[in-house]
């Protein structure tokens, strides 16, 4: 069963990818942690500058420093807060993650039927 996601601010029944409450009166901008798995509000801790940098964020659930996953800065229906590190910043969300390493299983599988299918073809 899907767990039932909350706003943190008037407790709002919100949908995962929402990216802004949908309570009038509230309007908070929200996101998917990947720490907590929760939806929650965020705060900037730490702007950014350079050309590569992103502006780090804290969760207001959990108080764990993150930053908005490259899918969601490129544009991308994603609204999740990738996990920040004291090395290199994870660039995706943990769903963006898993979408991706499925893509590649995929491709990976279907790589190797074919090659396979290559060998073991009838020759003429």
């Amino acid at each position: 069963m899907a767990k039932d996601h909350q706003c943190p601010a008037c407790k709002n029944p919100v949908d995962r990818a929402a990216t802004i409450c949908s309570n009038p009166e509230c309007r908070a901008e929200l996101a998917f942690c990947s720490h907590c798995c929760d939806v929650t509000n965020y705060r900037l801790v730490k702007e950014a500058h350079g050309r590569l940098a992103r502006n780090q964020y804290e969760c207001a659930r959990c108080q764990r420093v993150g930053v908005k996953c490259l899918t969601w800065i490129a544009g991308g229906y994603c609204n999740g807060l990738a996990r920040a590190g004291s090395g290199i910043d994870r660039p995706l969300c943990s769903s963006c993650m898993s979408r991706a390493s499925e893509i590649g299983r995929s491709v990976l599988g279907w790589s190797i039927m074919g090659a396979l299918g290559g060998l073991l073809r009838r020759r003429k």
